[in-house]
């Protein structure tokens, strides 16, 4: 090999036991910036990416309705016996502490989003109970963009509830003005994806909308593009097999979530009346779920997009374990 080969491979390829080294995770703030430059040139669908579940649920708070994404009896037992119902749906709706910022300064690039439009015409943010009205969050995650350009975040809109076509309007008018030129718009396919692409063309967001709305615009991605299948249990063993059947069945063409997050049901609620989700549930899931990620690899048919309850629990410690995952890459 010359020196001009010698010189190449310090760039792009990397030893065994050089990647083992190198830490991609010692400035969360800036992680996607930071990135060795093999890793800016592959598809952001094949990077691992930490996300967080249910990220607006900062803002809730224990006087707030009920909303409709839950049962009917549920709501009426808010508006009938509020002083009791409400603080036990807070303590198993509220999945993030931290506020949106401070997500995206500990590494969290995908955002999970949930809305309910009100007679009013607001629309907000809502798991359980209403959280906040969506301007000043959104407002925020523009903001941190504009001091963090080659960053990249991804806003997956979930879930919309009592939604009028009028309402989707508003919020498309409302992610547009906020977002503008930033949009990613949508591809047949995502092999061109990578940051250093999207850093080029200035792009910064990409907005996931799960709703038919989005096939009128070409800067809303639809749902089939990114799958995010739920394990819908309480069991940590189920969980994890979920995950592993879910992930052995990824298509290597697109985007792919995987939610490592534990659901109480009512059952488990009524069991647990004077818990929380962040003291029974969440603890019990992280020390296998960060296992997990351990074993597996980013890649075309590996982690892409991994999401959590509680993102910022013992020193941030979920978002570091996805960033380092993909030094994984570099020994390819």
């Amino acid at each position: 090999m010359d020196q001009k080969d010698d010189v190449k491979s310090e760039h792009i390829y990397y030893s065994a036991a050089d990647s083992m080294k190198i830490i991609l995770n010692d400035n969360l703030e800036f992680w996607m910036t930071r990135l060795p430059e093999a890793l800016k040139n592959i598809p952001i669908i094949y990077l691992a990416i930490p996300g967080s579940h249910n990220t607006m649920t900062y803002t809730i708070e224990r006087r707030n309705e009920v909303g409709p994404d839950m049962p009917p009896f549920i709501r009426v037992l808010g508006r009938v016996c509020s002083i009791f119902s409400k603080p036990i749906i807070y303590n198993w709706s509220v999945t993030q502490k931290n506020t949106v910022m401070e997500q995206l300064d500990s590494g969290i690039r995908y955002l999970d989003l949930r809305v309910a439009a009100k007679k009013t015409g607001n629309i907000f943010f809502l798991h359980g109970l209403y959280g906040s009205e969506i301007t000043k969050p959104l407002e925020d995650v523009a903001q941190w963009l504009n001091y963090h350009t080659n960053e990249v975040v991804f806003l997956d809109f979930q879930h919309f509830y009592t939604f009028s076509e009028a309402d989707h309007r508003s919020l498309v008018a409302k992610i547009n003005q906020l977002f503008g030129g930033k949009l990613c718009p949508t591809y047949s396919s995502f092999q061109h994806m990578s940051l250093r692409w999207l850093a080029s063309e200035k792009y910064q967001i990409f907005v996931i909308y799960r709703n038919i709305y989005a096939m009128n615009h070409a800067n809303f991605w639809p749902s089939a593009l990114w799958p995010t299948p739920w394990p819908d249990t309480v069991r940590v063993n189920q969980l994890v097999d979920f995950l592993n059947k879910k992930l052995a069945m990824r298509s290597p063409n697109i985007a792919f979530v995987s939610q490592c997050l534990l659901t109480p049901n009512i059952s488990y609620v009524i069991k647990h009346l004077c818990g929380t989700l962040q003291s029974n549930l969440a603890p019990l899931c992280q020390k296998q779920i960060l296992s997990w990620i351990n074993e597996k690899k980013p890649g075309s048919k590996g982690l892409n997009i991994v999401i959590s309850d509680f993102i910022s629990d013992k020193n941030d410690l979920f978002p570091k374990v996805v960033i380092q995952a993909n030094v994984k890459l570099l020994k390819h």
